[in-house]
């Protein structure tokens, strides 16, 4: 990285340079439209027609403010990329700047023997400096920078052409002085007032929007930028999050193992110690039953997709047994209506997510004397509902929409468990509805899926 901006810094430095040279050489390489200019002026002169002024005035002005750019830029360029700039506060560094590009300019006059013009040159580079202290700072980009100095040159430029401003001592040089010569012998002098205005206003202005657009589209840009790594951070920490959900969902597994473990280690110590052929088939079978429950429960956590048929009472008992209510002032109640019918799902997984539900409504602040939590478990249609309720705070209506969000708790817990359960439940082809309101508790609707057999005898036996 430290080569990289070493690189970078002296690349532009030498771009810098480059740029300085070639402002410098300038009017040796525009030797041949300089002439064609005095011969516009001739024209002009002999035709009686101040239009060619106009182009006249145009071309001389275009390349004052080609040079003048190219020796402000690699001048710029030069002197923010060397080590001047960290040594010098950020006023010496313009006044340096300004210093140096007027003695270019200077030099520039005495090599090609042409005069410039100090005033009209001076007056421009403390505007492009202005402009360019706020536009740099903001953008870093020399290409805007290049397309508003180019129009404040160009603006200041016209001012040179106009008897108006004769006697402040612009325009004095051998280009402009001819032009507005040759406008008062043509009686044109009005017109290259109205045309100098004309050119001035329009291009000065320009540059001034055109600085506070690129400022105003680089500071969008950079919210943006900053919006995006903050969304970043937001989702590595959410996915942090989900890990850690992950982790612990792991660990509940693993406690989950133990009691058929248990099972396995003790029949197993039992084998030793028993002779009767009968016993040994007993623990064996309990053995095998034991053994298969901990690859379903395996396979059902490593694999989202994997389903199972059973009992709607095993997934109810099995929550149950993984729930312990050890606090006197809750309540748990459950209420099972009817004949349960089996069901279709990963039954790990949907344990899980009920047990998330349930836990939910275990921390929840209450104002009652005690914490009432009920589950009611009936079939409805080709359903099995599992409706859980308490008798807490509530929630907001206004924020029923966000508790779905991954990070977003009413409680100020990791807003973690509903999310979870929500794409548990969705992927066992179930759905999840929340129903509350202030102070009168909140209502959790779960719908799984039947077994299809179950069903289809269902509907023969209506038949």
């Amino acid at each position: 990285m430290v080569t990289q901006n070493m690189k970078r810094h002296k690349a532009m430095m030498t771009g810098g340079a480059l740029l300085v040279c070639l402002g410098l050489l300038f009017p040796l390489f525009t030797q041949y439209v300089w002439f064609d200019i005095v011969v516009k002026i001739r024209e002009a002169i002999n035709a009686g027609d101040s239009g060619h002024l106009i182009l006249a005035s145009a071309s001389a002005n275009f390349l004052y403010a080609v040079q003048c750019t190219m020796l402000f830029l690699g001048v710029m360029l030069v002197i923010h990329q060397s080590e001047l700039k960290q040594t010098m506060k950020r006023i010496e560094v313009y006044l340096l700047s300004f210093s140096v590009i007027l003695v270019l300019h200077w030099l520039n006059g005495l090599v090609f023997d042409l005069p410039w013009e100090p005033i009209s040159t001076i007056m421009a580079l403390l505007i492009t400096l202005f402009l360019f202290e706020r536009l740099f700072e903001e953008t870093y980009n020399f290409i805007q920078v290049s397309i508003v100095s180019v129009q404040v040159f160009f603006a200041f430029q016209w001012l040179n052409i106009m008897p108006l401003f004769s006697i402040y001592r612009i325009g004095q040089s051998d280009i402009s002085y001819s032009i507005k010569i040759a406008g008062v012998y043509l009686q044109a002098a009005t017109v290259l007032n109205f045309t100098g205005f004309a050119f001035f206003l329009p291009f000065i202005t320009s540059a001034f929007i055109t600085a506070t657009l690129f400022m105003s589209y680089s500071k969008n840009i950079h919210m943006m930028r900053e919006n995006y790594e903050k969304e970043s951070e937001i989702r590595n920490m959410r996915a942090k999050a989900l890990e850690n959900r992950i982790y612990q969902e792991v660990k509940s597994l693993v406690h989950d193992l133990k009691t058929p473990l248990v099972t396995i280690r003790g029949l197993n110590s039992l084998l030793t110690l028993s002779n009767n052929q009968g016993k040994l088939e007993e623990y064996s079978d309990r053995i095998e039953n034991s053994v298969t429950k901990m690859s379903e429960m395996i396979s059902s956590f490593l694999y989202e997709s994997s389903r199972q048929k059973l009992k709607a009472t095993d997934l109810i008992s099995y929550i149950r047994a993984q729930l312990p209510l050890e606090d006197e002032k809750i309540k748990f109640d459950i209420h099972i209506e009817g004949e349960l019918p089996e069901i279709y799902v990963n039954k790990i997984r949907i344990a899980r997510a009920v047990i998330n539900i349930l836990e939910n409504a275990i921390i929840v602040p209450y104002k009652h004397p005690y914490k009432l939590i009920r589950m009611d478990v009936k079939p409805e249609d080709d359903k099995l509902l599992i409706i859980i309720q308490d008798n807490g705070i509530g929630i907001n209506e206004a924020d029923l929409p966000r508790i779905w969000e991954v990070g977003y708790s009413t409680n100020n817990t990791s807003g973690l468990g509903l999310p979870f359960a929500k794409q548990i439940i969705e992927d066992n082809e179930g759905t999840i509805a929340v129903s509350s309101q202030p102070d009168q508790g909140t209502s959790v609707t779960i719908s799984l899926p039947l077994d299809i057999r179950f069903i289809e005898d269902q509907q023969e036996r209506q038949r």
